[in-house]
């Protein structure tokens, strides 16, 4: 990697902290924007390169699947809560970043790996936006559905309260 896509990668990096650790409203519209973006750049900087051999192969189904298992840890670390009127937040924690973090940095340690191990891995900068989309990807559909599951409890919440003050008047 250049370094001109290194800092473009930290760039980034920092930018997805940021938004991480600030309290968003949960809707369906927007929860896939930002693994879109990240999709986008990497497709559009160059994506996947061609592996070569097992060895190539084998770090890019690793990598797909630290992806999947960090976007679904954390998905599911997610801090989350409903405000008054029942809508739904999230918000990022120091694990769910710390997570963010060392899959990048592991990430990076793979691509080191490959290049002192003369692997053709196709791992590139495309490759490091498109497994950070997929990771992005999974962990919003999975807070996503808990926001669903907490938006249906602070209805039933509010319709027993306002059931209970019915009856007791």
């Amino acid at each position: 990697m250049s370094a001109t896509e290194i800092i473009a990668i930290l760039a980034l990096v920092a930018w997805s902290i940021y938004r991480q650790t600030r309290k968003t409203e949960v809707t369906a519209d927007g929860r896939f924007k930002m693994a879109i973006i990240y999709a986008i750049v990497g497709v559009c900087v160059g994506g996947f390169d061609r592996p070569a051999g097992l060895a190539g192969y084998g770090m890019i189904v690793i990598g797909l699947a630290l992806s999947l298992v960090v976007g679904l840890a954390r998905g599911r670390l997610t801090r989350m809560w409903t405000d008054a009127q029942g809508r739904v937040f999230s918000q990022g924690t120091a694990l769910t970043v710390g997570l963010f973090v060392a899959l990048v940095a592991v990430k990076f340690a793979l691509g080191v790996v490959a290049y002192f191990a003369h692997i053709n891995d196709g791992a590139g900068f495309g490759e490091v936006l498109i497994m950070l989309a997929i990771m992005i990807a999974v962990q919003a559909q999975i807070v996503y559905r808990r926001a669903e599951t907490l938006a249906h409890r602070a209805s039933a919440d509010q319709l027993g309260r306002s059931d209970r003050a019915t009856t007791s008047v």
